[in-house]
């Protein structure tokens, strides 16, 4: 009895070991890989010749035999056409029959369509290629992928002209995405790949999307983009997150725990985000924007530069910029910057200029300005404005019982006069005068500032005894 049941294992190790299809060689008239007769068992290299279609069933496996060759790696080619479209819940699967984390155990499809050759594919799971698609001749112009999975690759994709990718991921792939032009990807996830993206992009969106534990996870080559958006994404563990964006804006997106989080950007407005723990929060460079962010608990929160003369200085307004390791600023320009609208999230003037790294620090770099805040980021209790060496020794807190609303304010800003100041000016964010005026002495001034253009501005009030309190003010 126990012979016989062990015979009977035997014999049924055996089917299952043999329960797959093996292929190999040419294809020369149509052909169907089914679902009834996967998992397929590709031996060798597979070629699809000229007027011959290979069609692959929904939810086919294809394990691919690794021969260890360098440079002869299998693959699976077509001078005709094969047709691999899944579904979302039956995807089709070309992976390594025993090395599921190698790259590049097999070659991968190629498309040669020098002579005729295609391939339609979407809803696909490619794995451990060296190119999951090559083409000898051009990239396609559109290409579409939906839920597609690719693990393991040299390189994943590689883009011609358009690329649309909804519900897709990457993981371990060397280059999870290349190529040109114009790209879209929506609700996509990039996972522990060397790069995720280094692309030459005319255009990019990008929504709703995760770059996870990527040395680079987006890196744009191309010097002018005609627009980038990327927006409601999240950037962590990663050593580069985004790098040489530019023309666009970054929107409502969060960056944590990477070495670089943004860097190298012109141009680009930053705006809504939230960065912490990360070495560097941002690199800010000529003509970009950052706004309402929360930039806490990174070893530096912003650094400026670098800009030469002449070049539009960055606008860094309304963000809380609040116990950062080293610096909350590092200016890292030879240029003064005025920066009042930030708050530092600590009334203590020695601890705001501790963490800002400019000319009182080093005499190649430009001096900050700025504004010292309560700890509810709402009451302006000082301006430091540095025009000398002994600028910063000359200031003074203060905290003064005055009520300045609405805030924001659309036409008419109420202020309401506790103390005894006569007079107010209203600057913008570069401290010109836009206007000024007498108070009521402890009395309701109303003033009106409907002309003034939507924007940040700084109210400031003057009494007899010399001191002056400010307030920010927001113009609808």
């Amino acid at each position: 009895m126990k012979l016989f049941l062990t015979s009977i294992l035997t014999l049924f190790v055996i089917q299952l070991s043999s329960a797959q299809t093996n292929v190999g060689g040419g294809i020369y008239s149509n052909t169907t890989w089914t679902l009834a007769n996967s998992p397929y068992r590709m031996t060798g290299n597979v070629v699809v010749f000229p007027g011959a279609t290979l069609t692959i069933e929904p939810g086919v496996v294809v394990n691919v035999k690794e021969n260890g060759n360098s440079g002869g790696e299998y693959y699976l080619e077509t001078r005709g056409t094969i047709n691999m479209i899944g579904t979302p819940s039956a995807l089709i699967t070309f992976k390594s029959e025993t090395a599921p984390k190698m790259v590049g155990a097999w070659k991968g499809i190629v498309v040669k369509n020098s002579q005729g050759g295609t391939v339609n594919y979407d809803y696909v799971n490619i794995s451990n290629a060296i190119y999951t698609i090559a083409y000898d001749a051009l990239i396609p112009a559109l290409i579409k992928l939906h839920n597609s999975i690719f693990n393991y690759n040299f390189t994943a994709v590689n883009v011609g002209t358009e690329l649309e990718a909804e519900n897709c991921s990457f993981t371990g792939n060397q280059i999870a995405m290349r190529g040109w032009s114009t790209f879209k990807l929506t609700n996509c996830i990039f996972d522990s790949n060397t790069a995720a993206m280094s692309i030459y992009p005319s255009s990019l969106f990008i929504s709703n999307c995760q770059f996870k534990g990527n040395q680079m996870a987006l890196s744009i080559n191309s010097g002018v983009v005609n627009g980038v958006t990327i927006k409601n994404c999240f950037f962590s563990g990663n050593k580069s997150g985004i790098d040489n964006a530019n023309n666009g804006t970054i929107d409502s997106s969060l960056f944590s725990y990477n070495e670089e989080a943004i860097k190298n950007c012109t141009y680009l407005n930053i705006r809504n985000c939230g960065f912490d723990n990360n070495a560097t929060a941002l690199q800010v460079g000529f003509g970009s924007t950052v706004k309402e962010c929360e930039i806490t608990l990174n070893k530096t929160g912003v650094a400026v530069g670098p800009i030469n003369f002449g070049q539009p200085m960055p606008i860094i307004e309304n963000n809380s910029i609040c116990n950062n390791d080293d610096y909350n600023i590092d200016n890292r320009t030879d240029l003064n910057i005025y920066i009042p609208t930030n708050c530092f999230c600590t009334p203590d003037s020695v601890e705001i200029e501790r963490k800002l790294l400019d000319g009182y620090d080093d005499i190649t770099k430009g001096l900050i300005s700025y504004a010292i805040y309560d700890t509810s980021c709402t009451t302006i209790l000082n301006l430091v404005k540095k025009s000398g060496s002994t600028a910063l020794a000359k200031e003074k807190m203060k905290k003064e019982s005055i009520m300045v609303f609405p805030n924001p304010v659309s036409s008419k800003l109420t202020v309401q006069n506790a103390l005894p100041f006569e007079s107010y000016k209203i600057s913008n964010l570069i401290g010109i005068e836009i206007l000024s005026g007498s108070l009521s002495e402890l009395e309701t001034t109303t003033i009106d500032v409907a002309n003034l253009t939507p924007g940040t501005y700084i109210i400031s009030f003057f009494g007899s005894d010399q001191k002056t309190t400010y307030y920010k003010i927001n113009k609808n």
